[in-house]
């Protein structure tokens, strides 16, 4: 052992049970305090947004684009009757929601030259596809999740 190490083992050996318990403490809360490797991260994993899979769970995963979809399968829909039949979702949200859906093909926005102007916005056959998909996972959240109080974990997707 070094000199150094000595006379820091020498002053802790001359401390009170409970000022080496206090000093324990203290080691292992700070200690606790630091960041490390293996924590949980937030980031989005690669693959997430890489892989069909992935971006078809970023796709499902996001509340705001099912309930869209649900409600145009009913039928065309103009912006503030949407906002109207879904709740409580911002302008802004709803707008970047539908132009993320127009990008992806899955709805259509038409415009007329009226005046006033009117848009509407409905699903295209791809659209009506997700409708299936939302349909099966109504079908699957009946059957074997209408009876728990558990909430699922959240995915890192």
């Amino acid at each position: 052992m070094s000199f150094t190490t000595n006379l820091v083992f020498a002053s802790f050996m001359k401390l009170s049970i409970n000022e080496k318990l206090a000093n324990v403490k203290e080691l292992w809360y700070t200690s606790a305090m630091k960041p490390t490797e293996y924590l949980q991260t937030t980031e989005m994993p690669a693959a997430c947004a890489t892989t069909p899979m992935g971006r078809a769970i970023r796709l499902l995963g996001d509340p705001w684009i099912l309930l869209i979809v649900i409600t145009l399968l009913r039928g065309s829909r103009r912006f503030n009757e949407l906002r109207e039949l879904m709740g409580h979702v911002s302008p802004k949200t709803l707008s970047q929601r539908l132009k993320t859906l127009e990008e992806m093909q899955f709805v259509e926005r038409r415009a007329f030259l009226e005046i006033p102007p009117r848009v509407e916005y409905h699903l295209t056959a791809k659209g009506r596809a997700l409708g299936d998909v939302i349909g099966a996972i109504e079908l699957f959240a009946q059957e074997h999740l209408s009876s728990l109080d558990v909430s699922p974990p959240v995915s890192p997707c």
